[in-house]
């Protein structure tokens, strides 16, 4: 059990993410294929990016299933870099995991995200998992012509396309980390074809 009385939002948001990674190679045996944990800049994102992909093919991964990994991958390490929030010293942290076994991809997002946005990410999400395949495709198309978009660009885009792509529900977690702050995660699994 975390004591999260003693320690700082970072501080926290690593137990978190130490905690994520017990949980997949201890609980559920996965190996750890990718991870990080720290500072979410648009290099870190296309370094990542530019990377996965040469890995999953040496991986002797198949075509289809590298590009559901990727955009999934995308779509979760912009959604932290530009809509995760600052620790209470200004830095901007997040963590992502990437885990697999013999039948599937287990792919964890997490960042920092402000108490008044906890109902309304927590809404979306289980909006989409309401939806049936055709029907978040559909859903899709609506918000991307009609859409409503925040202040930071915020449609939902990129949680309807990592729904889309993983063909499976999305498992999100909200943590209380202080009165401002929750840490957000959220869990996608992606069967290995």
């Amino acid at each position: 059990m975390i004591d999260f009385q003693s320690i700082n939002i970072s501080d926290k948001s690593r137990e978190i993410y130490d905690a994520q990674k017990n949980y997949l190679t201890k609980e559920l045996g996965m190996s750890i294929f990718l991870s990080h944990f720290g500072y979410f800049s648009q290099d870190l994102v296309n370094g990542f990016s530019e990377n996965v992909e040469e890995i999953l093919i040496s991986a002797g991964e198949k075509k289809q299933l590298i590009k559901r990994i990727f955009s999934i991958l995308i779509e979760g390490l912009q959604n932290i870099r530009v809509h995760g929030e600052n620790d209470d010293f200004g830095k901007h942290y997040g963590s992502f995991l990437i885990s697999k076994n013999t039948n599937n991809y287990k792919i964890i997002f997490g960042s920092l995200i402000k108490s008044s946005n906890k109902d309304i990410i927590e809404n979306r999400i289980s909006e989409l998992n309401k939806l049936e395949d055709d029907a978040v495709k559909e859903h899709y198309m609506l918000v991307l012509t009609n859409g409503i978009v925040s202040e930071k660009g915020n449609a939902g885009l990129g949680l309807i396309t990592m729904r889309l792509k993983s063909k499976m529900k999305i498992k999100a977690s909200f943590l209380k980390v202080s009165d401002d702050f929750y840490f957000f995660s959220n869990e996608l699994t992606l069967e290995r074809e």
